[in-house]
């Protein structure tokens, strides 16, 4: 839309033909740019939980929209012109309804495409789409401009894709980028390490992290207890009289169905004397290592294994996409995080302990 003539609800000024308008995204209120970063937010956010919808007075001047063909659709808030395939508006979010009657006999088919994404019986059905998606790209725009890129992608594509936390990782992305560097931390990778790989979809990282974990846990299983037999046999010897004594207790206490005041006594007496003998602190002081490096590697690194992946899905969903429609869908679904996912690495943790109770 052409605002040119209309006030500025912030300062009061006109808007001139070469003013840089920002239109905010819930409400449809344009504002200079400059207005929008001194203030914040948007001039009427108090009004947006009213439902409040910005709309041209009466009393200005009428504006002029750019040309357009049947192909093209109008959003009823920020007048922008969009491709017909469109769910909502590429500018403003808003959704945009006229599609919905005709969009999909508009669509292309889709059924016999090779889509690695999706149901490929069917295909992506364009009403599942979010009116919210595109949001996500419009406060983008807002906050980092429109012509700002990472790698070559639009930050407004790289928004609709990353979704949750978006404007948090793209300002990271950007810094990365403007500093040339790998390193960017992240409390979430972390602390979290693998269940936060499973969350962000990067399900390849997170079977790594936990092989690798369970690897280490094995190694430190092994490796004291072959270094005290070796160079400090007469601890490994007490280390292997106390397993001794307890599977003795343990099996006692399996032929009789229960267990005596004394063998309970003596089995918690002699399993405090095995945790703290040296072979059981090195192995701990092993794995706490391991899990401390990790969680250092995964903080620092994590923002840029992230940003590899956004990118490289994103590339791949525009090689395969027919369409803008079909290229929005994958963007949604490929993209965004899941809470789904953060079961697996509770099923891998229980393979890989019953695994590693075989050696």
């Amino acid at each position: 839309m052409n605002y040119t003539g209309i006030e500025c609800p912030s300062c009061g000024k006109k808007f001139e033909q070469t003013d840089d308008v920002v239109v905010c995204p819930v409400c449809g209120t344009p504002q200079h740019r400059d207005c929008w970063n001194e203030n914040g937010k948007c001039i009427n956010e108090e009004k947006h939980s009213e439902g409040f919808i910005w709309q041209m007075q009466d009393n200005e001047p009428e504006t002029s929209a750019p040309a357009h063909s049947e192909d093209m659709k109008i959003c009823p808030r920020c007048g922008e012109h969009n491709e017909k395939y469109e769910p909502v508006c590429t500018k403003c979010g808003e959704r945009l309804k006229a599609n919905r009657q005709t969009i999909d006999d508009q669509m292309p088919p889709f059924g016999n495409m090779n889509m690695p994404f999706g149901n490929r019986q069917q295909g992506p059905n364009p009403n599942n789409f979010s009116p919210y998606q595109n949001v996500y790209a419009a406060d983008a725009r807002t906050v980092f401009g429109s012509d700002a890129k990472i790698d070559d992608i639009p930050v407004t594509e790289i928004a609709e894709y990353v979704q949750k936390d978006s404007m948090k990782y793209i300002g990271k992305f950007l810094d990365m980028q403007e500093k040339n560097t790998k390193l960017s931390w992240n409390w979430s990778a972390g602390i979290l390490s693998a269940f936060w790989c499973f969350y962000r979809k990067m399900v390849g990282l997170g079977v790594a992290l936990i092989a690798i974990f369970f690897s280490v846990t094995l190694i430190s299983s092994i490796v004291p207890v072959t270094v005290y037999r070796t160079y400090k046999p007469e601890v490994y010897a007490e280390y292997e009289m106390l397993v001794e004594e307890i599977n003795e207790i343990m099996q006692q206490v399996a032929e009789d169905g229960t267990a005596t005041m004394e063998e309970a006594t003596r089995y918690y007496s002699l399993t405090a004397k095995l945790l703290a003998s040296p072979i059981n602190i090195t192995s701990l002081i092993i794995r706490a290592t391991a899990v401390l490096l990790m969680s250092i590697i995964m903080g620092f690194f994590g923002n840029n294994f992230y940003k590899k992946k956004v990118i490289k899905d994103i590339r791949t969903i525009r090689r395969i996409s027919g369409d803008s429609t079909t290229y929005h869908y994958y963007l949604h679904q490929k993209g965004n995080v899941s809470i789904v996912n953060i079961l697996l690495p509770i099923l891998l943790y229980t393979f890989f302990s019953t695994l590693t109770t075989y050696f």
